[in-house]
């Protein structure tokens, strides 16, 4: 699936990735007879139309603020957004008449987004107070277990579940009796963890884990033994170590020293080395935030001071998390400690509590609607869907069928493949579709009695789910705008691709005549090349003047490489080494910005800047001047891609004129604003 879901699918996000053409418009004086506002056209264009409902649907979804403008900016607003709206419209109008929509790979990506989407409407009035209630009972409390897993799939025959079975009660027993739990997971479990951890799975809470796995851990006193649990892996026995109040979660900020392929893996390691040094300056009072920048390895949180999201028990690596809350103050440091990422410092910046049930309801809703508890309310769904579809089964015909399957096929009178065997709403489903779905489950010779009427319910239950699927449309109005908008981003993003963004870069001449139109837009500020020699004191510094004096300037990648390891074998933070061509306000890093604190000119100068000593050799002073086309290509295509969408956005606009409906669009603006 392409990766720009779901966000392509905020239609204001989809409308400001392009420029907008002017708006053309036609005011209509078609009848003003009193409509509902939300059935009311809007606006008409091509063989198509949108109502006032469906645009308001989109507009109140990508303006939360609107309730806080005056009139007059309330008013703008809406007309601004319409104007991307129609533009948005017209694309994917295009993209319909290129028959987009008729291709087999959009059939097939749609189709995977409508399974879903689906989803949470299947079972979204059947969530029960209950089961949120559970959840929130046990998200209060942490389970620390260790687990056998022997795996078994979820089709296997009878007799292979059965020794799956036996061999996992057959572990309980001897553990039961003994035997150390650990060394049983590492010799027999099938989860290839057990071999390293003694099947530990540390502390966990309410929905980290499957359904079934997650009740019997719950049920499990600490110091027991479970009965044998089967989940979609297979069967496990789970030890219960301990269980303690929920830890609630945490905010940290860290600094990531990794470790070498060349370190050592023991204490005294050059990783290790560096970790505590960068300790001991922070202890002294520096700056977390530009010890961050200067020495983190972790370049995804090295410009945000190190944070991460809030956590809670489960979801970082035990040692991670063990000195992420044994932090008990805002601004504590840890003392380096290590993981298998490498060397950690961590900052904790906040803490807070398991929240109260009714923060947490929405979530907890939508995340047990997307989880396999939800499935222990199927049978109760399917009930209530067959009432509602007008379900009609033919009990005869379900019988011989499913008979069909464990009993010799060649002596039985099975039902023909034609022969109905339930109906929903009309639509019938016969022998020939229950023998179709079971010839692709499983090795029918093996079929018994038992599996044959399990997989007749399975396949029953599938019909009836996907009968509603199909008609989620007609009863959810989120759930069909939602596909609508899903459908629409998908022929959007295809068009697009074909009409503005593979163009602009495979169109190699119109983006070089481009470019030559547009050249005083691309121009270089005053630059310099520099060298910057980063020491921790001055007599560091001293001796790498000494050993740079004779070089030629600048230095290549292999000489500052060498330079560093050199000087960082002793002390890790002695040298750094900061190279490249700076423009006048442009982007540096806190340490390259020493360069602004100097005279721009030839030659050679000593700094002092925040602590550290710096030795900067500025090779040469370019004046500003026009940039050439290899130098910004990237921001050309985008500034190309943008002239080209306003060009078919007029093309658009000439082919598909637009026909808004003033009285309608008038009626919205003067909608009173929702709170």
């Amino acid at each position: 699936m392409k990766s720009y879901f779901p966000h392509f699918f905020s239609l204001s996000l989809i409308f400001t990735t392009v420029a907008c053409a002017p708006t053309r418009q036609t005011v209509s004086t078609v009848d003003t007879t009193p409509v509902s506002i939300d059935s009311a056209v809007l606006f008409a264009y091509a063989r198509d139309s949108v109502t006032a409902g469906d645009f308001l649907y989109v507009y109140d979804k990508n303006n939360t603020d609107s309730s806080q403008l005056s009139s007059a900016a309330r008013e703008k607003a809406i007309r601004d957004y319409l104007k991307l709206y129609v533009n948005f419209r017209l694309k994917v109008q295009a993209a319909k008449d290129a028959n987009m929509d008729k291709r087999e790979s959009f059939q097939q990506e749609f189709n995977k987004y409508q399974q879903q989407l689906a989803k949470p409407y299947m079972v979204e009035n059947q969530v029960t107070e209950q089961l949120i209630q559970e959840a929130y009972q046990r998200l209060q409390q942490e389970v620390s277990a260790a687990h056998i897993l022997i795996t078994v799939d979820q089709n296997a025959t009878p007799a292979d579940t059965l020794a799956a079975w036996q061999r996992t009660d057959s572990l309980r027993q001897l553990a039961l009796n003994g035997a150390s739990f650990a060394m049983l997971a590492e010799q027999a479990s099938d989860d290839p963890s057990a071999a390293s951890n003694g099947g530990d799975l540390g502390y966990f809470s309410a929905l980290q884990m499957v359904y079934p796995f997650e009740t019997a851990a719950y049920a499990t006193e600490p110091g027991s033994i479970s009965e044998p649990v089967r989940t979609d892996f297979g069967y496990h026995i789970i030890k219960v170590k301990d269980k303690r109040p929920a830890q609630g979660s945490v905010k940290v900020a860290h600094i990531l020293i990794r470790s070498d392929q060349n370190d050592s893996t023991g204490k005294g390691s050059s990783s290790q080395q560096k970790a505590e040094q960068i300790y001991n300056q922070l202890k002294k009072g520096a700056d977390w935030n530009e010890m961050v920048e200067r020495f983190s390895d972790d370049v995804s949180t090295r410009s945000s001071g190190g944070e991460l999201p809030y956590f809670s028990t489960g979801n970082m690596v035990p040692e991670f998390e063990s000195k992420a809350f044994a932090l008990k103050n805002s601004g504590d440091i840890s003392a380096p400690f290590q993981t298998r990422y490498g060397w950690h410092i961590i900052k904790l910046i906040d803490r807070q509590p398991l929240p109260s049930l009714e923060e947490v309801r929405a979530t907890l809703q939508s995340r047990i609607q997307r989880s396999v508890r939800s499935e222990v309310m199927l049978e109760d769904v399917v009930a209530k869907l067959k009432k509602e579809n007008d379900f009609q089964a033919n009990e005869k015909n379900i019988v011989l069928a499913i008979q069909t399957f464990f009993k010799d096929t060649t002596t039985i009178a099975k039902p023909p493949v034609n022969a109905e065997l339930f109906a929903i709403e009309g639509q019938k489903t016969t022998a020939g579709d229950f023998y179709g779905y079971v010839r692709k489950q499983q090795n029918m010779s093996q079929t018994d009695s038992a599996t044959a009427y399990k997989l007749y319910h399975q396949f029953e239950t599938k019909q009836v789910l996907a009968y509603e699927e199909a008609h989620l449309a007609d009863k959810y109005e989120d759930y069909r705008h939602l596909l609508q908008e899903y459908r629409d981003g998908i022929l959007l993003f295809d068009i697009m691709e074909q009409k503005v963004w593979s163009k602009a870069s495979e169109d190699t001449a119109g983006l070089r005549t481009f470019f030559e139109a547009h050249r005083q837009d691309y121009r270089w500020k005053e630059r310099v090349e520099a060298t910057m020699m980063d020491a921790q004191d001055e007599a560091t510094l001293d001796k790498v003047k000494t050993d740079i004096k004779d070089l030629s300037m600048p230095l290549s990648e292999e000489q500052m490489e060498e330079f560093e390891k050199k000087y960082n074998t002793a002390s890790p933070l002695a040298l750094q080494i900061h190279q490249g061509t700076y423009e006048k306000e442009g982007y540096r890093t806190h340490a390259e910005s020493v360069i602004d604190q100097l005279p721009w000119k030839k030659g050679a100068q000593t700094i002092q800047h925040d602590g550290r000593m710096y030795y900067v050799v500025i090779h040469d002073v370019l004046s500003p001047k026009l940039k050439e086309l290899d130098e910004v290509k990237g921001i050309v295509i985008a500034d190309y891609q943008n002239y080209l969408d306003k060009q078919w956005i007029t093309a658009l606009r000439q082919k598909y004129p637009v026909e808004i409906h003033e009285d309608v669009l008038q009626q919205i603006i003067d909608r009173p604003s929702a709170p």
